[in-house]
């Protein structure tokens, strides 16, 4: 216990030390770039941020088998981690050849706005190196899979805090001499990789046995390791999708003008869905736990009081945002912010419902409806592309935001739907267990 909670405190530190970052480093680079090329900045981060549609997450799996047998020096073990550390560095390298391939073709083939046909050479740079970044951070995912089966994962955040504190003094004190695009994307998206990369080193040599030059292929073992994260990779890109797609789509299309205020509160929602995911993660291993231990009582009073302190947390931060969102967006980006009432509540009722979609997610998850979860952000992010091209040719980008919100409501009525039918989801809801936690004391 003392080990999951060593992490669990690493883990925030780590990530409220990447929110500082973006909270202090968001208004230096837009005061050093200037308007255009921040938002042309945004686009690029946008763009880039696409190539995590295809994170495979090979580290989940590897955890997974870790756990079941970290108590021993099994040659399987072995054969499996070696076997996924080569299959994913293949993997990634071939998913960075076909993304750049791919960003080539498209600018070529798709007419771009006059800031980015300005800055054409330092965006193609800059777009390959956070797609190379990520390719090596879902690589270095095998490393952090091995070490939270052995449930010594604040390692890794203590290497990641290592290397955020490293990201900000470079942004204090050399990015001011040296404003870049290029800089920019490495200081506010790619503030970890240093550290995951010291962690990796780090892991190999604690666990020599895990690594054998001598592996073979052997398809069974790979055929398991990708089937086994296909469901998580589907929510991945569902997410992927819905939260990061909208600013690089329109603002290739519009231009980074266009979107710059989106772009800036994409920033922010993506900050607090770190927060939202840290804390519905558990839940579902939780309840899956306590499920499988028939203890209903328990895993209901924990949907229950999750249930309402994620609710009552989402409805406060999203009616801040509606009172006061300008007021400090203009104090945060020491200028004059003026988002409209429509922006407001519609980014407001995105607060919310971000957070119920994760807590539903996790209870699918929890209660072994994971199948479902992939399909509903599969169905979602299909819906929600044509749905917000139409809105923004109306709205703008009060249009995309709207969007989203009429995509995940309707996603969150169907996974209300799903986890009614499980009978402890449905007590949780219903505030008491009928039957089945209590002995009957009927005569």
């Amino acid at each position: 216990m003392k080990a999951i909670l060593f992490s669990a405190a690493a883990g925030w530190l780590a990530r409220l030390l990447a929110i500082l970052l973006n909270l202090v480093g968001t208004p230096i680079v837009l005061a050093e770039l200037g308007p255009s090329r921040f938002g042309l900045l945004l686009v690029i981060l946008s763009i880039s941020s696409w190539i995590g549609f295809a994170n495979v997450g090979m580290g989940r799996v590897i955890a997974n088998t870790v756990a079941r047998t970290r108590r021993s020096t099994s040659a399987f073990k072995t054969e499996t981690v070696s076997l996924a550390t080569a299959l994913s560095a293949v993997i990634n390298l071939l998913l960075f050849g076909a993304a750049a391939a791919a960003l080539m073709v498209f600018m070529w083939m798709v007419p771009v706005n006059e800031t980015i046909l300005a800055n054409y050479s330092e965006s193609i740079v800059t777009v390959l190196v956070v797609f190379f970044g990520l390719a090596l951070w879902f690589f270095l995912s095998i490393f952090e899979g091995i070490d939270a089966g052995h449930h010594q994962l604040h390692r890794l955040y203590l290497f990641q805090v290592a290397s955020y504190a490293v990201s900000f003094a470079l942004l204090l004190f050399v990015f001011p001499a040296h404003p870049s695009i290029v800089f920019a994307a490495v200081l506010l998206s790619l503030g970890f990789l240093f550290g995951s990369v010291f962690h990796a080193l780090d892991v190999v040599r604690r666990n020599r046995d895990l690594f054998s030059s001598e592996w073979r292929w052997k398809p069974r073992i790979a055929r398991r390791l990708l089937l086994s994260s296909v469901h998580f990779t589907i929510i991945s890109l569902g997410i992927g999708i819905l939260y990061q797609l909208a600013t690089g789509l329109f603002g290739l299309i519009a231009g980074p003008d266009a979107v710059i205020e989106l772009g800036i509160f994409m920033r922010l929602m993506q900050s607090y869905g770190g927060l939202v995911v840290a804390f519905t993660y558990p839940l579902s291993n939780i309840l899956a736990t306590k499920l499988k231990m028939r203890d209903e009582l328990t895993a209901a009073r924990i949907v229950r009081l999750s249930g309402a302190v994620l609710l009552a947390g989402s409805c406060l931060g999203g009616g801040v945002f509606w009172l006061f969102g300008n007021l400090a967006l203009s104090i945060w980006l020491r200028t004059t912010i003026e988002l409209d009432r429509l922006f407001l509540t519609a980014a407001a009722l995105l607060v919310v419902l971000s957070a119920l979609q994760f807590f539903f997610s996790a209870l699918l998850i929890g209660t072994s409806n994971i199948r479902e979860a992939a399909r509903l952000q599969v169905w979602q992010s299909l819906i929600y592309v044509p749905i917000a091209c139409v809105l923004f040719k109306i709205w703008g980008q009060e249009g995309v935001l709207l969007a989203m919100d009429a995509v995940m409501s309707a996603g969150l009525a169907i996974m209300i739907r799903c986890v009614w039918n499980h009978p402890v989801i449905k007590a949780a809801f219903m505030v008491q267990l009928v039957g089945r936690t209590r002995p009957s004391t009927t005569i």
